[in-house]
């Protein structure tokens, strides 16, 4: 394996730009004429025959010391829509699928609704420092827990390892397909604010700008508080 340091000072190695070029060829050649938005290599445009959003190794960091936090994340766009999406947990040995309207499963298994109700003080909930840097007064109930890959923070809260989570910074590619699982199960998908988390928006080769989570429904939890 060849480590490398990207401009923004992650990692990369050949393991991630080698996956993608192969999952780029294989989902282009089972929807001809659609695009892929992959970490690795870009944005291909929009097409009405879909967007494939790709992290072919998401926790690359975790991956490339040896932890066992990291998976595959592949999703599809279209029509403005999370079609469907699948999540890889190799050295888990966990293999996550979602469908639009049509459930989430987790090795062949139908996965369980979330919970409603609020995060109680004792239960974990994903999130990263970024968002208490730029935001310190956000208040998230709950114990913080981070694992350095996306793709298992957002299965963990589909499995309720983890409560739920709040992300802040991220791309599309990074979590689609864990939207795709939250709101497959019941759970809340928005920004923290109220607002609806707006997927198409999101399309194009920009961070998510505001704190959005993953919760569960009624929870009671705004940032900022609506006004009474």
């Amino acid at each position: 394996m060849v480590r490398e340091l990207k401009k923004d000072g992650s990692i990369v190695t050949n393991a991630d730009r080698d996956a993608e070029l192969f999952i780029r060829s294989e989902l282009q050649r089972f929807i001809p004429g659609s695009t892929v938005w992959g970490e690795e290599f870009g944005h291909d445009g929009d097409s009405p025959d879909g967007l494939w959003l790709v992290d072919p190794i998401d926790g690359t960091s975790n991956f490339s010391f040896g932890s066992p936090l990291w998976g595959v994340s592949v999703a599809l766009l279209k029509d403005g829509v999370i079609q469907l999406g699948a999540i890889c947990l190799p050295d888990l040995g966990e293999l996550y699928v979602a469908e639009n309207e049509k459930g989430a499963f987790r090795n062949g298994s139908a996965m369980s609704p979330i919970p409603s109700g609020a995060v109680r003080n004792e239960e974990l909930v994903s999130y990263g420092d970024s968002v208490l840097k730029h935001h310190p007064d956000i208040g998230i109930p709950g114990r913080q827990r981070l694992s350095g890959a996306f793709v298992i923070d957002g299965t963990f809260t589909a499995m309720q390892r983890t409560r739920g989570l709040v992300g802040f910074r991220e791309r599309l590619y990074d979590v689609a397909v864990c939207i795709l699982l939250g709101a497959e199960l019941g759970a809340d998908v928005r920004y923290a604010d109220g607002a609806t988390f707006d997927v198409q928006a999101l399309s194009q080769p920009v961070q998510i700008d505001k704190p959005w989570l993953i919760f569960p429904r009624d929870s009671g939890y705004f940032y900022p508080k609506p006004k009474d």
